[in-house]
C-alpha cells in the first residue's frame, strides 16, 4: 500500500461511514490526478519523495476531513480522546457502585420473595438511569468545551509540529500494543491478587433483616473454591507478567501470542472446573445459623444464591472463550495467514 492509499485511509477514518467510500474515492483520484502533473512537470520518476512532498503541501487527514464536514462534530477528534478516557473511568465507577448498591439493597430486604426481585429491577432501572444521566452530562461538557476552548488551551495538542505523510500508519499493524489496556490490567491484576490472598472475606454478602444496626456478613466462597487459589495466582501472575513483558517491547510477537493463548486457555480450564465441583460457594444451612431469618427464607436465600454464582460463572467463561478464540485468530493470522 502506497503513501496515498494510507492517507485517503487515514483521513477516511475521520469521516461518516454512510460517505466515506466515495469520498475517499474522490480524494484518491484528486491526489493521483495531481501527483501526474507533478511528474510531467518535473520530469521526475514517481517516487515516495514525492508523494510525501504532496501530501504535506495538501494537508493533514484530520484537517482534510473536516473539510468535507465543517463543524458537524458534537465532539471533534481533538477533544475525542479526552472525552473517551473520561468516560471508560465514570463507566468504571458506576459499575463498581451499582454492584455494591445492589449486594447492600438486597441485603436490606433479605432476599423476601417479591422484594428481592423489587430491589433488584430498582437498582437495575437506578444504574442505567445513572448512566444515561453521566453519559448526557460528559457529552454535554464535552460539547461545550469543543466550541469553546482553542487548539492553543488544550494540553497535549501539537499544533505546530509538521506533520509527515510517511508516519502514517500502515495498512495492518497487528503487532501493536494498547499500553493503556495494559497499564490498567497490571494494575486490575495486581488489586486481584491481593484482595484473594490478603482480604479473601471480602468476597460475601452483607445481610440486614429490617434492622439499620445490626449488620450480618456471609462469606460467599468456599474451601473448595480456595484449594484452586493457587492456580489462580499462576494465571494472574502469568498475565501480569505478559502485560509487563509487552509494555517493555512494545510490541506483540509469536512468544508473547503463544503465551497469551496459553494464558487464557489456563483462566478457561480453571473456571470449567470450577463449575464442575459442587458447593463451590460458602453458603450452606450453617451459615444462618446465627441469623434471625426462617428456615423457608434461608432455604430460598439459598437457593437464589447457588443459582447466581454459577451464572456470573458462566458469564466468565464465555468471555474467557471469546478472548482465547481472538488470540488463536490473532496468532493465526500473523503467522499463517496468505497474504
Amino acid at each position: 500500500m502506497n503513501l496515498i492509499d494510507r492517507y485517503v485511509r487515514e483521513v477516511g477514518k475521520h469521516l461518516p461511514a454512510k460517505s466515506r467510500e466515495d469520498i475517499e474515492k474522490e480524494l484518491k483520484s484528486t491526489l493521483e490526478d495531481m501527483l501526474e502533473d507533478r511528474i510531467e512537470q518535473s520530469g521526475r520518476p514517481r517516487d515516495e519523495a514525492m508523494e510525501i512532498e504532496l501530501l504535506k503541501e495538501y494537508g493533514a487527514p484530520e484537517k482534510v476531513a473536516e473539510t468535507y464536514y465543517p463543524n458537524q462534530y458534537l465532539i471533534g477528534p481533538r477533544m475525542f480522546p479526552m472525552f473517551k478516557m473520561i468516560l471508560k473511568i465514570v463507566g468504571i465507577v458506576l459499575s463498581v457502585m451499582a454492584i455494591v448498591g445492589i449486594m447492600v439493597g438486597l441485603g436490606r430486604v433479605g432476599f423476601a420473595g417479591r422484594e428481592f426481585a423489587q430491589v433488584l429491577m430498582q437498582k437495575v432501572f437506578d444504574y442505567a438511569g445513572a448512566a444515561i444521566t453521566a453519559f448526557g452530562n460528559i457529552v454535554l461538557v464535552f460539547a461545550i468545551l469543543e466550541r469553546t476552548i482553542s487548539d492553543s488551551e488544550i494540553k497535549g495538542l501539537k499544533l505546530n509540529e509538521e506533520w509527515d505523510p510517511a508516519k502514517l500508519p500502515d495498512e495492518e499493524q497487528p503487532d501493536t500494543i494498547k499500553r493503556g489496556d495494559l497499564i490498567a490490567g497490571v494494575i486490575f491484576g495486581f488489586a486481584g491478587l491481593v484482595l484473594l490472598n490478603f482480604y479473601p472475606e471480602i468476597f460475601g454478602m452483607p445481610l440486614n433483616f429490617n434492622d439499620d444496626t445490626n449488620w450480618y456478613f456471609i462469606p460467599v466462597l468456599s474451601e473448595a473454591f480456595f484449594r484452586f487459589v493457587p492456580w489462580i495466582n499462576v494465571v494472574f501472575l502469568a498475565q501480569i507478567g505478559l502485560d509487563l513483558y509487552l509494555i517493555r517491547q512494545n510490541a506483540w510477537s509469536t512468544v508473547s501470542r503463544v503465551a497469551k493463548i496459553l494464558i487464557e486457555a489456563a483462566g478457561l480450564a480453571i473456571t470449567i472446573m470450577l463449575l464442575r465441583i459442587p458447593n463451590i460457594i460458602g453458603f450452606s444451612p450453617e451459615s444462618f445459623n446465627n441469623l434471625p431469618i426462617q428456615a423457608d427464607d434461608a432455604s430460598r436465600v439459598m437457593e437464589i444464591l447457588n443459582y447466581i454464582f454459577p451464572f456470573i460463572l458462566v458469564i466468565v467463561l464465555i468471555v474467557q472463550g471469546i478472548e482465547l478464540a481472538k488470540a488463536v485468530y490473532r496468532f493465526w493470522k500473523v503467522n499463517y495467514k496468505v497474504k
